[in-house]
């Protein structure tokens, strides 16, 4: 049925009126045959919504947890800076550690022959 086409009123003059009924009826049914068309869609459209809502709550919820993913992935970069900055105090006072050791082991071994210095025997205490 084209739509821009316009009613006309019926011509009694060249028309008997059973034909003119059966123009009318004929347009009718053409228009009811459209509404139902798209009474169908609209019903269509309705069914798609719904099963939109459920579809648009989990989409919802992913970004919330998208949200809470990057806020932790944020604290995480922090937390890792830090540690590599903690990494770096240790190796250096490892290294520092590492180099007085030996210092240390020659003053325990001095420290061992003083008198009342050295180990004391498990039998002495």
């Amino acid at each position: 049925m084209d739509a821009r086409r316009q009613a006309r009123p019926p011509s009694t003059d060249k028309e008997p009126p059973i034909k003119i009924l059966q123009n009318v009826s004929s347009e009718i049914r053409e228009w009811e045959h459209a509404v139902t068309t798209v009474m169908l869609r609209i019903r269509q459209i309705g069914v798609l919504i719904d099963r939109l809502g459920p579809a648009l709550d989990d989409l919802s919820e992913l970004l919330d947890a998208a949200k809470q993913i990057a806020e932790t992935a944020e604290g995480l970069a922090v937390s890792a800076k830090g540690i590599d900055q903690s990494a770096e105090i240790i190796a250096r006072d490892a290294e520092k550690i590492a180099q007085a050791l030996p210092a240390v082991e020659r003053l325990g071994r001095l420290a061992d022959r003083l008198p009342g210095g050295g180990r004391r025997s498990a039998a002495g205490r």
